[in-house]
């Protein structure tokens, strides 16, 4: 059974000629994150969908919103990983509210 996290999809990818533009490839890296602890406190897929899906074309998913403020609150000059652990930080305390 495969294991990997989107890292581990994202290099196969590359090796076999894909290389994906940053923004898909942070899309697949926060999808990924947003599952693996949605599953660790216990939300549905129903739940996680719904943090990952607008409610109304006008209004922003949970998702879309925690992206937006974690590149808010990194300088323009930080590394995807230093984005990648503000969405991570960002995620957790978003989590703390919904459950």
């Amino acid at each position: 059974m495969y294991k990997g996290g989107a890292e581990e999809d994202i290099a196969l990818l590359k090796f076999y000629g894909w290389d994906l533009p940053l923004e898909c490839a942070r899309i697949l890296c926060v999808s990924t994150m947003l599952l693996k602890k949605g599953a660790e406190k216990g939300l549905t897929s129903f739940a996680i969908g719904n943090i990952m899906c607008r409610k109304t074309v006008k209004n922003e998913s949970v998702m879309e919103e925690i992206v937006q403020e974690a590149l808010d609150s990194v300088l323009p000059c930080s590394s995807e990983a230093a984005l990648l652990e503000s969405i991570s930080c960002i995620m957790n305390r978003r989590f703390e509210d919904i459950i």
